[in-house]
């Protein structure tokens, strides 16, 4: 077989391959033998063999940099340019893998044509990304609802200690007229438990929903006046038995609207108080401030407790909190704040102040105006 019919033959096999030889000389790089079809279709101007390939590629412009290196070091070394996408005359596009090595001395550049094989391992690749996100989601919704469950039963347990704090007063109270109140709280609270009892079944996709809106935004709209007042009404007992004082501080919260469910703002600032409650020493005060600011509403609630420990600031809102323990915070019902505000946009923090005491934050938008 002579040396033509060999290269012939070898050119052949390098096409159906997909692989097209440049050699590197004079800084410029000429094809080896007769360029493939697929090759004339990203550069037009190569159709005969010795053709030098344009500079057209700034992807292959950047990898040849590497390519001289390679070429200098000589020996077995190899670069490899990864995988990269050109487009055709014809606006198609062709997947290309460049490798730079050195033979016999000679700087060499292989340009391999992608083909199945590599679509199938970017098919797969894709497939399994879509696998990981699709696990992730139904992780994130088996977290979300096993933080609903458990703030489930700390509302039903917040209730009946309502039930149990509003008795025990009533048996040191003299006032008339304070009884009647202590019992109008102990009655309402047995009809919150009655309620929470009779929702327990369908509270999963009802919490959800109202989280996340139909739509999955959240649209509702609260007046933060209501809001509070309720909340307040729900933890008066529990101040009342620890001698705590709750004092307001800001103007215009009956004009304060927050786009934010009515009930999720109760049960949000309900736990924020609890929360300080636990914190504040007896007879002390915890303080609920309020203030509009660009497009959004801060609220504040501070005790003058001591101030948590670095390991639970770290994860105070976060499901790895569940793991720890203490009477300093209740976890989980922050993860259910943490969840309800973060999903009508909002923001939720932490400080510990310099002086003394801990701070819980809220930042809530207000309602867009209508167009």
């Amino acid at each position: 077989m002579s040396k033509l019919e060999r290269d012939s033959r070898a050119g052949a096999v390098l096409e159906v391959l997909g692989i097209a030889v440049f050699v590197h000389a004079s800084g410029a790089l000429r094809i080896s033998g007769q360029p493939p079809d697929w090759l004339r279709l990203i550069w037009p101007t190569v159709t005969e063999p010795d053709a030098t390939l344009p500079g057209s590629s700034a992807f292959l412009e950047n990898f040849l940099i590497d390519a001289r290196e390679c070429w200098t070091a000589g020996g077995e070394k190899r670069a490899r340019s990864g995988p990269w996408v050109e487009q055709t005359a014809d606006g198609n596009e062709l997947s290309l893998e460049a490798t730079a090595l050195t033979i016999g001395g000679q700087a060499i550049l292989l340009l391999e044509r992608l083909g199945e094989v590599f679509e199938a391992k970017k098919s797969m690749l894709q497939k399994a990304r879509e696998t990981v996100i699709a696990y992730q989601r139904l992780n994130s919704e088996m977290q979300k609802k096993e933080i609903l469950l458990h703030c489930i039963s700390e509302e039903m347990n917040a209730a009946l200690a309502n039930v149990i704090t509003s008795l025990r007063l009533i048996e040191l109270e003299k006032d008339p007229t304070r009884i009647g109140q202590l019992l109008r709280l102990a009655s309402r609270a047995t009809e919150e438990q009655q309620t929470l009892i009779n929702k327990v079944l369908n509270v999963f996709a009802a919490e959800l929903e109202g989280l996340r809106g139909r739509d999955g935004t959240a649209m509702a709209q609260t007046q933060l006046g209501d809001a509070v007042r309720a909340a307040e009404e729900n933890v008066a007992p529990q101040f009342a038995d620890k001698g705590v004082r709750l004092r307001l501080a800001g103007s215009g919260l009956d004009e304060m609207r927050v786009a934010m469910d009515s009930t999720h703002l109760t049960r949000v600032l309900s736990t924020l108080l609890e929360n300080a409650l636990q914190s504040a020493p007896a007879g002390d005060e915890v303080r609920l401030n309020f203030a509009e600011e660009s497009g959004a509403i801060l609220i504040r609630i501070s005790d003058n407790g001591p101030s948590f420990p670095p390991d639970i600031c770290a994860n105070l809102f976060s499901r790895a909190a569940t793991a720890a323990s203490g009477p300093q915070a209740s976890h989980l019902p922050l993860q259910f704040c943490r969840i309800a505000v973060e999903n009508c946009d909002g923001e939720i923090g932490y400080e510990s102040r310099h002086e003394g005491g801990n701070t819980f934050w809220v930042m809530l938008p207000t309602p867009a105006a209508p167009k």
